[in-house]
């Protein structure tokens, strides 16, 4: 993942988490108006919400997942013999 929002997402989780609800509202809204010209506030909260609850959970299975297996073995550089930064 990148760093910069690794530092978002874990110093502050619930400005990452709005701020993924507010991107995905903005774009279901700019697809539902292309495709019909007209938005279905009911489809489009559903769709948020999904996809924000998809988010927490995918981020904090990754933040556990890098936990317990260390720095080393989750960026996987050193089997490219890089060093790790």
């Amino acid at each position: 993942m990148n760093m910069a929002s690794d530092d978002i997402a874990v110093e502050r989780p619930v400005l990452a988490t709005i701020i993924v609800a507010v991107v995905a509202t903005v774009a279901y809204v700019g697809v539902q108006l292309g495709f019909d010209g007209a938005v279905a506030p009911a489809e489009t909260a559903s769709f948020v919400l999904i996809f924000t609850l998809v988010y927490v959970a995918g981020s904090r299975y990754l933040r556990e997942r890098t936990n317990d297996t260390g720095d080393d073995a989750a960026t996987g550089d050193d089997a490219a013999g890089e060093p790790v930064e």
